[in-house]
């Protein structure tokens, strides 16, 4: 009833009481306005959730799958660390080879970290993991030159490349909580 004097005045209003011809509206074509208006907004409303929630969902598969990558990439670095403490007391040749067989997981972890398909505002977190797996790589990569060469500033850049990519890592994660 409210609505319906209201828009009887609503031609009055922006007039301002200038003449003009109102068309003749019936109660019957002024309750189909308010159910056709109340069903615009409801479905509205309606997008708006399905929105969200399909968002919400997208957010957490990415997290989903960024947690299993970091899973991968951690286990991946222990059995590297594992195989490194066991071979490095042996001769280079040996450790060169098991670096050369580690080299392309890591490779396969950074294509899969690029590849996540990744809300806006987790964009951040994800470059950081690409960069922390790829400075780890880097690192092995100029560990086995050293192993290879024995040139001190392979071992040097080996090193300064493990920290940086420990220093990613820790971004990472402050990346992905801040993102909530």
């Amino acid at each position: 009833m409210c609505i319906s004097i209201y828009l009887d005045l609503w031609p009055n209003i922006l007039t301002r009481g200038r003449e003009t011809q109102r068309l003749p509206r019936n109660r019957k074509q002024t309750s189909r306005l308010i159910t056709f208006g109340g069903i615009a907004i409801i479905g509205a409303l309606i997008a708006f959730m399905v929105f969200l929630q399909v968002e919400a969902s997208r957010n957490n598969e990415f997290k989903q799958a960024f947690e299993k990558i970091v899973t991968d990439a951690n286990a991946l670095t222990q059995e590297y660390t594992a195989q490194e403490d066991e071979l490095l007391s042996r001769d280079n040749n040996t450790m060169i080879q098991v670096i050369d067989q580690y080299l392309p997981k890591y490779d396969q972890l950074t294509e899969r970290a690029k590849a996540l398909n990744t809300p806006e505002k987790y964009k951040s977190a994800q470059e950081y993991l690409v960069s922390a797996i790829d400075l780890e790589r880097q690192s092995y990569q100029h560990f086995r030159n050293y192993l290879a060469t024995g040139d001190e500033s392979e071992y040097g850049i080996s090193s300064d490349m493990i920290s940086r990519s420990l220093e990613e890592s820790i971004n990472a994660d402050a990346a992905i909580q801040a993102a909530g």
